[in-house]
């Protein structure tokens, strides 16, 4: 497959002039409902010995593919996504047969009786995430601050660990002259259910939303290699969901959140990115396209150097291009006044683990999605 190449891009002047405060709080909405039982594969999916289950499921167990009962911000009894409740129900992907099953990898892929979805299912999952190998030692993913790989002021927060891989990982890249907890106030709904889920939350610190190691552009690899390690030792320690990692930012942590959907589609499930976007094409590293949701404020009132309905557009188109699913929020508002959709964005990654087949927005979006949001 053909990668697209990107143009030399130096962008230590933008960001020089890119400056985003985004120090106002954002509405905490609910996390957004869930059906008890949910809609995912049913019993039966991965049969024994198939590539990475062993017996009892493939990547969703009885119960369903949304939340089991509990609610939608995962109840702390019963697992961390509720009774019965995804992405790992009874008989799921921890069950007998362990993780992997025996001869397999990490991720099954189907065997005997049936596909990805398993008898009564309606939600397959196709493909298999590719996380990083693990090198060298990890850092431990708890609550705090901590310096790896060049980057200092990584902000961690964690939930209770979940006892099988059931938990949520979310990447979140701040704007510009903001902070690492930016995340608290603009996207409190999708954090608050991470951690209740068990999960873990990382935040680089930095002047800008991106590339904080060379400083040169916004779409810098160096910085990505860093949340590969992170992402293979949350997999590894705390056992985050490899189909459950997701990306998010503001203002030019959106457009690294956008970024890293493309330059990591290889294991990012979906990204929602707040005044993110392309302001240059980006090249994918792998067949697979995540789901996006971009949020954005109205044509000529969301600028910062760059208009960023204008970016979320191009971006739309690119992933859209590419067969991926592409719901488009815009806000009708300014730069970053996307907080109030994050319920909705949480939503969104709980419908969207890593190749989830088919669309299950496709009869188009829930009851209760916001009206600012269109598919594309």
């Amino acid at each position: 497959m053909k990668l697209i190449r990107r143009p030399p891009f130096a962008l230590a002047p933008f960001l020089a002039v890119l400056l985003f405060g985004c120090a106002s709080g954002g509405d905490n909405l609910p996390n957004g409902p869930a059906a008890t039982g949910g809609a995912g594969s049913g019993s039966g999916g991965t049969a024994t010995g198939g590539a990475g289950l062993g017996s009892g499921g493939a990547g969703l167990g009885t119960g369903g593919a949304g939340l089991g009962t509990g609610g939608v911000a995962p109840s702390t009894s019963g697992g961390a996504f509720g009774v019965g409740g995804a992405p790992l129900g009874p008989g799921g992907s921890t069950a007998a047969g362990g993780r992997p099953g025996a001869g397999g990898s990490m991720i099954g892929s189907s065997g005997t009786g049936g596909g990805a979805a398993g008898t009564g299912g309606a939600i397959a999952i196709k493909g298999d995430p590719l996380i990083p190998p693990v090198a060298g030692d990890c850092p431990p993913l708890v609550n705090g601050t901590i310096n790896f790989m060049g980057i200092t002021g990584l902000q961690i927060a964690a939930g209770v660990t979940p006892e099988s891989p059931t938990a949520p990982m979310l990447i979140y890249w701040h704007g510009t002259g903001s902070t690492a907890d930016e995340y608290t106030r603009l996207a409190a709904p999708i954090a608050q259910a991470v951690i209740a889920a068990g999960g873990v939350i990382v935040s680089p610190q930095g002047t800008t939303g991106g590339d904080l190691l060379s400083g040169t552009s916004i779409f810098g690899a160096g910085d990505f290699k860093v949340m590969d390690q992170l992402v293979a030792c949350a997999v590894k320690n705390n056992n985050v969901n490899p189909r459950r990692i997701y990306t998010a930012g503001c203002s030019a942590g959106g457009l690294m959140a956008t970024a890293m959907a493309a330059e990591r589609s290889s294991y990012i499930a979906a990204a929602s990115p707040n005044s993110g976007g392309w302001v240059v094409p980006v090249p994918f590293d792998s067949m697979h396209t995540p789901p996006l949701m971009t949020v954005h404020g109205k044509m000529g009132s969301d600028v910062v150097v760059v208009d960023f309905s204008s970016t979320s557009a191009t971006a739309d188109k690119a992933f859209k291009d590419r067969g991926g699913y592409v719901v488009d929020c815009d806000t009708g508002g300014g730069h970053c006044g996307g907080s109030g959709l994050a319920g909705d964005a949480w939503k969104f990654f709980l419908s969207h683990p890593f190749g989830v087949e088919p669309e299950p927005y496709a009869s188009g979006l829930p009851v209760g999605f916001s009206t600012e949001c269109k598919p594309q």
